[in-house]
């Protein structure tokens, strides 16, 4: 018996020699130094902090440490990003507390007769919205007020406050309402930097009335453009869970800043999960502010459809960067300017025209009225069905115009997402 006691004390100290042995002089991970700014000793065997980082940390830490902090030329942490979490476990809740009194529910319903007849009776729309003045103003989406002439805004502490629509936007589906309140939380518009793919987003709203809720992603893709959209938005497109109650709340960057508004999934029957799409924070900082001075958005209007020259192989060829005019509607500015069908805009004061999307937004950030130079290059055989291995023959003409408004019945139809 004692035998067998010897026998398993030896066993034992040879196994804890063994593993000292195997350790000594290995470095421990340390998966808290990064946040704290400031490096971990030189280890005895002069492993630098940058090696214990890429042999035993590897990829998390460029994760767990923030940007800026990783600068250093000798591996060691630099100041931590300003607001960035300190703490050694990651957490977005300061970030999301920052936010989350300014998110509101939303409820808007109608009285109309014509709805009662088709069996919708006072049918609720249920969303979200971004107090985005400490006076009421709120923000949200306009297809969850149109129409709609009974309008309930309920703040996170659980008031509740009958609203006033203010003003909207069908391009961009964005609408302001305002509240009978004041000394509100709210979140501004323009303090945010450009999301990236890969971003870290975090949604806040109120999906199905269960409360408000936060979900978490990444940016999947930036100026995504959807069917049924208008030239104006272009999306952020993201993988955070957004389900019907969503529309119209916050998105936020894990430092407490609004990079956009929730407003629309993919839906099919493909069962596809994981697309979602923002209106980003720069197109709002352009867009609401008029909302909210004077109800609605002036945009620069030429009357003409556009098109992109890689469509048409022969130009794409001969002609690198540009929009091809597609139609010029009678009466318009551009039919008064002199501009032409199958004319190729390649400049707008100079400014080199990229594609067909460039030119539309750079004509519609500018208020009707404005006098604007087109560069247009123009060939009486640019055809859809010319001959490729036809020389074309262009010339290069200036065209003064003056930008006009967009008549009422021509506003796109945005897409109705839940």
């Amino acid at each position: 018996m004692k035998g067998k006691a010897h026998f398993f004390l030896l066993c034992t100290f040879i196994g804890v020699a063994a593993g000292w042995w195997w350790t000594a002089g290995r470095p421990v991970p340390n998966l808290f130094w990064q946040a704290a700014g400031k490096a971990p000793e030189l280890a005895d065997n002069g492993v630098t902090p940058a090696r214990i980082e890429a042999e035993n940390i590897g990829a998390d830490a460029n994760w767990m440490a923030p940007r800026s902090a990783m600068n250093a030329a000798d591996g060691s942490m630099g100041q931590a990003y300003s607001g960035m979490p300190s703490a050694g476990v990651i957490s977005y809740h300061d970030g999301i507390m920052k936010v989350a009194p300014s998110v509101v529910s939303l409820y808007a319903t109608s009285s109309a007769s014509g709805e009662a007849a088709n069996g919708g009776g006072n049918a609720i729309s249920q969303g979200s919205g971004v107090i985005v003045n400490a006076d009421g103003v709120v923000l949200t989406n306009l297809h969850l007020v149109e129409g709609r002439d009974r309008i309930t805004v309920v703040l996170s502490d659980g008031r509740s406050y009958p609203a006033l629509l203010i003003g909207s936007d069908r391009e961009t589906d964005l609408a302001v309402v305002r509240i009978a309140a004041s000394n509100l939380p709210f979140v501004p518009l323009d303090d945010a930097p450009p999301l990236r793919v890969g971003d870290v987003v975090l949604a806040i709203g109120n999906p199905f009335g269960v409360g408000q809720t936060v979900t978490q992603g990444i940016v999947s893709a930036t100026h995504r453009r959807i069917a049924g959209g208008s030239v104006w938005q272009h999306f952020v497109q993201i993988d955070a869970a957004i389900n019907p109650g969503n529309s119209g709340g916050a998105l936020i960057n894990p430092y407490g800043q609004l990079v956009g508004v929730n407003t629309a999934v993919f839906r099919g029957d493909s069962g596809a999960v994981g697309i979602g799409f923002s209106i980003p924070a720069d197109l709002l900082a352009q867009v609401v502010p008029q909302i909210i001075e004077h109800g609605s958005v002036a945009r620069g209007w030429l009357g003409i459809a556009v098109d992109e020259l890689s469509y048409f192989p022969k130009l794409a060829r001969d002609i690198k960067q540009g929009a091809l005019v597609t139609q010029v509607l009678s009466n318009s500015p551009a039919d008064r300017g002199g501009l032409q069908q199958m004319d190729i805009v390649t400049a707008i004061d100079g400014l080199p025209v990229r594609n067909a999307t460039q030119l539309l937004l750079a004509i519609s950030l500018e208020p009707p009225g404005t006098p604007v130079s087109l560069t247009v290059l123009r060939g009486g055989q640019i055809s859809s069905t010319m001959d490729p291995s036809q020389p074309i023959e262009l010339e290069t003409r200036e065209l003064a115009l003056e930008l006009g408004t967009r008549p009422d019945d021509l506003n796109t139809a945005v897409n109705r997402p839940r």
